[in-house]
């Protein structure tokens, strides 16, 4: 598995802990998402498989899904972000 994989694992990884434990955390309530898992699952496979064509355009989507699923808001949860600045005490 080449790193654009790794890093789409990651990703899947950051969405879903984020909904389990910074949103119950900033005060939002649990709502796990279950279509991340194979999300992330699809995701990987498919940068693996354009990691074989073109290795520098998988490993840019792949960072750019990263910083997406980081700053973005998505769902219930909010984004990991201002999650954990709410659950640090730094946001209100």
């Amino acid at each position: 598995m080449g790193p654009a994989a790794d890093i789409a694992l990651a990703t899947g990884a950051i969405s879903g802990i984020n909904e389990v434990l910074f949103a119950p955390l900033a005060g939002n309530g649990v709502h796990f998402n279950w279509r991340i898992i194979p999300a992330t699952g699809i995701l990987a496979f498919l940068l693996e498989g354009l990691s074989k064509l073109n290795p520098q355009l998988a490993l840019g989507v792949s960072v750019a899904a990263l910083l997406t699923a980081i700053f973005g808001s998505f769902g219930h949860a909010g984004s990991p972000v201002s999650n954990a600045a709410k659950a640090l005490g730094y946001a209100k």
